[in-house]
């Protein structure tokens, strides 16, 4: 879907604030309350909003490490093996997403750990699962939030 300049400044304000108010963004972008609800209900319609969420600081939560953990596996079935990885969440261990990629490998986790011990522990479990070959993960050291946000600055100041 083709997005006028409009409606990506109202994406990217949500993006920013999912709690802004209709009568918020119309105040800000010089358009009528209706107007703006009539945007948002067909950005909701056609599926470029999704949903609206809480943006939880999984750090004060106990999860202080970011990991990906690359992983390779000799099976077809990559639906069960997604599934067995989905179901390695437990206490000090949050399985945030699991990527099937393309390239030398198969499957990405994004994983957050409350301790290494925790991260050592996933990976025995991991390493259990049929199939697996191999596994490889990164620590993230930094993370740089809110990315679309710059472009849809950028796209509008081009404008």
């Amino acid at each position: 879907m083709k997005l006028d300049s409009t409606s990506l400044k109202i994406v990217s304000r949500l993006l920013m604030d999912g709690r802004l108010t209709h009568q918020a963004l119309a105040d800000e972008f010089n358009y009528s309350r209706p107007a703006i609800h009539q945007r948002i209900n067909k950005l909701e319609g056609s599926g470029v909003i999704k949903g609206y969420k809480a943006d939880v600081d999984f750090r004060k939560l106990g999860f202080n490490i970011e990991t990906f953990v690359i992983v390779n596996i000799h099976t077809l079935d990559y639906n069960e093996t997604i599934s067995s990885i989905l179901d390695l969440s437990e206490e000090g261990v949050y399985v945030e997403k699991v990527f099937r990629i393309t390239g030398e490998n198969c499957i990405m986790v994004k994983l957050l750990v409350a301790s290494t011990e925790h991260l050592r522990k996933f990976h025995d479990k991991i390493l259990k699962i049929e199939g697996l070959v191999e596994t490889n993960t990164m620590m993230v050291m930094q993370e740089e939030d809110n990315v679309f946000e710059g472009r849809f600055a950028q796209e509008d100041a081009d404008e």
